[in-house]
């Protein structure tokens, strides 16, 4: 789920220059404006808008939105992943977009979309690339406030491996996916399946080394870390056999396992051979002859089937929150990727 918020002056500029903008909001059929009128409606009159319209894309005004954000900046969290293209200059904007992690650009010289912009993989086989996480997620073009890592596996041990591989994944990947400067209201949510645990830890020795990891990141913003035990006994369990880690604005997978490298004297080794895959929303999927669904369907896709889950077998499901275990059941939906 992705929302688009800007003026409607904005949105006729678009429209006129056409582009991955406007490419993205005919993908997404819905846009929001804001255009001070007082009955809320868009110009019909406008042939950009009509065409835009006409092409099953819905535009709706809501000015009150735009009046939050004035008043207070939390606001922009209001909608579910947004991004917004209003009317502010460079400098507000970038001081937006670190302290609530979401995209927020200016309307005059806007940049090209980064959830447009191209992923990359790695073959974990490759001698010629760096085995570690630091070095395949480095270089992130887009904020963020929320992630959700989805491994069924991530706390079981193959031959070879140990329980504290997994912790050494979970620190590598936070440490290089975690700003510096403090991003308001921040969750991590890890989902696992505690039937496939390595037998000797259950969820209370787990959330408490999780936790020690959560401590040790002191030079990161600061998060809520959310760990959610699934079992086959819950509702869409099926569409978590991929391994992801989804973000507002990018999606991860993983071919085998996110349980991906281990330490080695050289930098870093990899514990399976892989593909693994960095895709913003819109990396695939947005040109006219790009046959490939848009990762965007994905990240839908998973998380809706993570919230029907929630919300229809909470009883199966234990939970912790920085380090404090819970009873079955007794979690709240906290981070804002599970909106659906």
């Amino acid at each position: 789920m992705l929302s688009i918020y800007t003026t409607e002056d904005k949105l006729v500029e678009i429209c006129m220059e056409g582009g991955d903008w406007y490419n993205i909001i005919q993908k997404l059929r819905s846009v929001l404006v804001c255009n001070g009128s007082e009955d809320e409606e868009w110009d019909t009159s406008n042939e950009m808008l009509m065409s835009l319209y006409r092409s099953q894309t819905s535009i709706d005004v809501d000015n009150e939105l735009l009046d939050d954000i004035k008043a207070d900046k939390a606001h922009v969290r209001d909608i579910p992943n947004p991004i917004y293209i209003l009317d502010v200059d460079d400098k507000e904007a970038k001081a937006i977009s670190e302290k609530y992690g979401v995209i927020f650009l200016p309307t005059s010289n806007t940049p090209e979309p980064a959830v447009a912009k191209r992923g990359w993989d790695i073959d974990t086989g490759d001698n010629d690339k760096p085995k570690n996480w630091d070095y395949f997620l480095k270089g992130i073009a887009t904020p963020f406030h929320a992630l959700t890592i989805v491994d069924r596996y991530f706390f079981s041990s193959q031959t070879g491996e140990s329980f504290e591989d997994s912790l050494f994944n979970l620190r590598s990947i936070l440490n290089t996916l975690l700003p510096e400067k403090p991003v308001h209201n921040m969750y991590v949510s890890l989902i696992f399946d505690d039937t496939k645990v390595d037998p000797e830890h259950d969820m209370a020795r787990i959330a408490t080394e999780v936790n020690k990891i959560k401590k040790s990141l002191i030079n990161k913003t600061p998060f809520n870390m959310e760990l959610f035990a699934i079992n086959s006994n819950c509702y869409k369990y099926e569409d978590t056999h991929d391994r992801f880690i989804i973000s507002n604005y990018f999606v991860i997978n993983a071919g085998h396992k996110l349980k991906a490298y281990c330490p080695s004297e050289d930098g870093g080794a990899s514990l399976c051979n892989q593909l693994l895959t960095f895709n913003y929303l819109f990396s695939k999927g947005l040109a006219e002859d790009d046959r490939s669904s848009a990762p965007i369907k994905t990240q839908d896709r998973v998380l809706s089937a993570l919230c029907e889950a929630f919300h229809t077998s909470p009883n199966e499901i234990a939970y912790a929150i920085n380090g404090q275990k819970k009873k079955k059941g007794d979690f709240k939906l906290n981070n804002e990727l599970f909106c659906y």
